[in-house]
């Protein structure tokens, strides 16, 4: 009995030997711990941004990814960027795989080619806690607004500026051509000599002809829907004209032209967008050589003026993103902070978003030639159109073009190449 007693007495011992053995060792660890060491960091959430351009706007659009890393250390932002050449085939395959960028810089046609339901982007509005969309008005969102959906904001407006190389036409005696017949007046004198008034990239080649014919037959040469209003006669008027502006010396045939013809006075003017002004106005000012903005060519008592206003490329983002918050921090970063807009300037033309407005007034703005060339655009506000997606469809334009080349090389009628491009044209819309 008394054993027995002993054994329970013993056993209860080593019980509460070996819990307070366990008290002890658990204090131990808890004493040992720091008291403040902090949790671990979560890793960064990764995001993509894509866009073309020169090399000065890569370097600022860097410049500014790596500020908003800076001021948003929890995301991590991968940059893709090239020049324009190609860039809009690159973009097709990549929304059409599934791997385009969580952020992109688009063109304002792309909303028609990729998001014609709203479908194609994802929906800003469902973002406004972190994009400050009041810096816009109705008017400004409704550009980027499909169905609805709201899939784009315009960076800045654009619209066609001329520049003329003054000291060149003041050579010649001639002021800023003002009129077609202008244009035809100055060329004449510079034929002689082998240089040509105006060289234009292929796309401002096709939105020149569209104004032409506008003004000519007071009809529009796409409907709004995007489908043709010209017909094949329409078209076989305006391929004449064409002619005549390449032989008569207005406009360097467009296989032949580039930057340096210009640049040296080959060619005495260009018509580019007001975004472009920095290369083709301020970088021929560079050079010593006085710069002037022309008018719009018009023919008296044209009952349409036959140019177009548009936002000179917007920012998107992918509706296939998996961090919509991350990416529309990054977009408002773009668009609204100040920062940002002082680096980027008016490399893009004068922006649309007020916050970036209010950052450049500081910076002198109103003496840029970004600005005054805006400032004109609105003076011409009412009649300028908002511009059709399918005027700057690639497809419609390489159409044009090839059809065209075929008169012009004489391997084809007038006739027959404005029949080829109208089949042409229609077969890329109907494929839309």
């Amino acid at each position: 009995m008394n054993q027995n007693r002993s054994k329970r007495i013993l056993l209860l011992f080593l019980i509460l030997l070996m819990a307070a053995g366990f008290i002890f060792m658990a204090t131990i660890l808890i004493l040992n711990r720091a008291p403040d060491a902090p949790e671990k960091e979560q890793d960064p959430v990764h995001v993509q941004i894509s866009w073309w351009g020169n090399d000065g706007r890569h370097k600022y659009t860097m410049e500014g990814v790596n500020l908003f890393q800076e001021k948003n250390p929890e995301i991590d932002v991968a940059i893709r960027y090239g020049v324009w050449n190609g860039y809009e085939k690159r973009t097709k395959v990549w929304m059409e795989s599934h791997t385009e960028s969580d952020v992109m810089q688009i063109n304002y046609a792309w909303l028609n080619v990729y998001s014609r339901d709203g479908e194609g982007f994802y929906d800003l509005n469902e973002l406004k806690e972190y994009i400050n969309l009041e810096n816009y008005t109705e008017e400004e969102l409704s550009y980027g607004t499909k169905n609805g959906k709201l899939n784009a904001l315009p960076i800045a407006m654009n619209t066609h500026t001329f520049y003329y190389n003054q000291d060149i036409l003041d050579s010649y005696g001639h002021g800023v051509p003002k009129t077609w017949d202008d244009l035809f007046t100055v060329a004449k004198k510079l034929k002689p000599e082998g240089k040509y008034l105006l060289g234009l990239a292929k796309k401002h080649l096709f939105l020149l002809m569209i104004a032409y014919y506008e003004q000519s037959f007071g009809k529009h040469f796409f409907n709004e829907d995007g489908t043709l209003a010209v017909d094949a006669e329409g078209i076989d008027y305006l391929l004449r004209f064409y002619r005549k502006l390449i032989e008569e010396h207005v406009v360097c045939p467009i296989d032949s032209f580039d930057r340096a013809m210009y640049m040296s006075g080959e060619v005495v003017g260009t018509m580019c967008w007001i975004s472009d002004t920095k290369i083709y106005c301020d970088g021929l000012a560079e050079t010593g050589a006085k710069v002037v903005r022309g008018s719009y060519p018009e023919l008296p008592d044209a009952e349409f003026s036959g140019w177009y206003i548009k936002p000179a490329t917007m920012w998107a983002i992918s509706a296939d993103t998996a961090h919509p918050e991350e990416a529309a921090k990054l977009l408002n970063f773009l668009l609204n902070d100040p920062d940002m807009a002082k680096l980027q300037k008016t490399e893009k033309g004068v922006p649309v978003s007020d916050a970036a407005v209010e950052a450049l007034k500081e910076e002198g703005l109103s003496e840029t030639n970004e600005y005054k060339a805006v400032q004109e655009m609105n003076e011409h506000q009412e009649e300028l159109h908002l511009i059709i997606p399918n005027m700057e469809n690639e497809s419609i334009i390489d159409a044009f073009k090839s059809g065209a080349d075929e008169y012009l090389y004489d391997k084809m009628t007038s006739g027959d190449a404005a029949a080829k491009i109208l089949e042409d044209i229609q077969t890329v819309i109907a494929g839309q």
